[in-house]
C-alpha cells in the first residue's frame, strides 16, 4: 500500500483535499448549529416571559361552543379535586370562574378540554385533546 501512495501523488492530494474540504464543512455546520442553538433558546426564553402570565401552554374548558369561524369562550382548569367539587356542587357554585375568548379551527362543543396554543388574553387559539 505504500508503495501505491509513493507511486501516486496526486492520489495522496487528492484524498487529503477531500478530507480537510469534509473537515471544513463538519466544523462550519458545528459553528452554526451552535448559534442557532443559542438564538432559539433565547426565544424560547422570552416567548415564556411573555406568556407566563397568560394560558397559553395550559389545558383549559370550553364554556361557550367554538366553531371555526366564530368566538367562543374558555376557562383555565382547575385542579382535578376542584373540578370534581365544583361539578358535584353545580347549583351551589355562586362564584364564576374568569372566562376568556378562543378561536378553534374546528367546532368544540362546550365542556370538552383543549389545549391552549397562542394567544393572548384577548384572543387565545385553541385545539382539542384527543
Amino acid at each position: 500500500m505504500m508503495l501505491l501512495l509513493a507511486l501516486q501523488p496526486s492520489l495522496v492530494s487528492t484524498a487529503f483535499r477531500v478530507l480537510f474540504t469534509v473537515l471544513a464543512l463538519l466544523s462550519i455546520s458545528a459553528v452554526a448549529l451552535t448559534f442557532g442553538h443559542r438564538y432559539l433558546k433565547r426565544r424560547v426564553r422570552v416567548s415564556m416571559k411573555q406568556h407566563s402570565d397568560t394560558l397559553v401552554g395550559q389545558k383549559a374548558m370550553v364554556v361557550e361552543d367554538l366553531r371555526p369561524r366564530g368566538v367562543g369562550s374558555i376557562r383555565a382548569m382547575l385542579t382535578p379535586k376542584e373540578e370534581a367539587a365544583r361539578s358535584v356542587n353545580r347549583e351551589q357554585t355562586d362564584v364564576p370562574l374568569e372566562t376568556f375568548p378562543a378561536v378553534a379551527d374546528q367546532y368544540i362543543s362546550k365542556g370538552r378540554i383543549v389545549r391552549v396554543t397562542g394567544g393572548d388574553r384577548t384572543m387565545y387559539r385553541v385545539q382539542p385533546i384527543r
